[in-house]
């Protein structure tokens, strides 16, 4: 929604819905921390890109788009792509999403699948939805890994692994904790930790290792960037590393 207010250069990004699914104190603390800001438009825009040019790449297979922990995601709205949408989450996030969405038309087919990933398996559920693991699949794991314990993210890794043919993607953002671990922003963020944890998201460890549980999980890293950093490649401006946000785009191996 912010990113409209800035010069087209450095907008990055176009989410007309973003309005409709944040109140006026989460748009307050947004205007405050301009960092922030600029760290949510390079990883939308870098997951955008993935998403787009995985679907041109696979014209004749009719892929599937498969937003894990979709939360308000609103993709299948904003993106025309020849791909089949999957939003995974929990049941009362989805009731929400459509509640703020009501009355908008996605551009994009869309398939809900209710679940709650911190205590079932999303497999079966996706499967009996229509989801066809043998077609070209892009899974976007977008804000959720760092909320999860390193044993479900490590969990839901393994689910991925073992749902995608050769050649689908997993395309997610994780805290490189070696980098955030005693920094100045480990100790600036406290008061915002402590916030996520009272309204009932806590961080948590995430995946301390996440090239080694990719490569477990039959994945290869194409891409890894720390998020500030990814300015350089859509000719916006360059800021000093603020987050120890990183995207990263896996190749499920033959």
């Amino acid at each position: 929604m912010l990113a409209a207010e800035l010069p087209e250069s450095e907008r990055l990004i176009d989410d007309p819905f973003a309005a409709r699914v944040v109140d006026e104190r989460a748009t307050a603390a947004a205007r405050n921390d301009v960092a922030l800001q600029n760290v949510i438009r390079l990883r939308t825009r870098y997951i955008d890109d993935a998403v787009r040019s995985f679907v041109q790449a696979h014209p004749a297979g009719r892929p599937q788009v498969l937003l894990l922990g979709a939360g308000l995601d609103a993709r299948a709205f904003r993106m025309t792509v020849a791909a089949d949408f999957y939003e995974i989450d929990f049941p009362t996030t989805l009731e929400l999403k459509a509640e703020l969405l009501a009355g908008v038309q996605p551009l994009s087919p869309r398939t809900l699948v209710p679940v709650d990933m911190a205590t079932t398996s999303f497999v079966q559920p996706l499967l009996a939805a229509g989801f066809d693991p043998a077609r070209p699949t892009i899974v976007v794991w977008e804000g959720v890994i760092n909320y999860l314990s390193a044993a479900a993210a490590e969990a839901v890794v393994a689910q991925v692994g073992g749902l995608l043919a050769p050649g689908g993607q997993l395309v997610a953002d994780y805290v490189e904790m070696a980098w955030f671990r005693g920094a100045d922003f480990e100790r600036s963020t406290q008061q915002v930790s402590q916030q996520l944890s009272e309204g009932g998201e806590p961080l948590r460890a995430g995946l301390p290792d996440a090239h080694g549980t990719l490569r477990a999980a039959g994945f290869d890293v194409v891409d890894d960037e720390a998020v500030e950093l990814l300015s350089a490649r859509y000719g916006a401006t360059s800021h000093p590393r603020h987050y120890p946000a990183r995207m990263f785009t896996a190749v499920r191996r033959d």
